[in-house]
């Protein structure tokens, strides 16, 4: 293993950890998934404040993280391919 790989691989490691704290640290809904579907929720994502709520945060920062998690998996796997 190179170097590149052994760090591509921590990294990936470390958004995995990030990403699963960041997916705990969010509240969960009430009714379900079938009332977040159908709308029947009375506590919906569109009647919250949808400014810079906690939740927001939350939520921007987990699709932050899964981009850049999908960005380090293909960039170690093309280094590891073309090298």
């Amino acid at each position: 293993m190179s170097v590149i790989e052994i760090v591509g691989g921590a990294l990936i490691m470390l958004v995995c950890v990030v990403i699963c704290l960041l997916i705990l640290a969010q509240e969960g809904t009430r009714g379900g998934g079938i009332a977040a579907i159908t709308g029947n929720e009375p506590d919906s994502f569109y009647n919250k404040n949808p400014g810079r709520t906690r939740g927001k945060m939350l939520y921007n920062a987990t699709r932050f993280f899964a981009i850049v998690l999908f960005l380090v998996a293909l960039g170690v796997n093309a280094v590891i391919i073309y090298l």
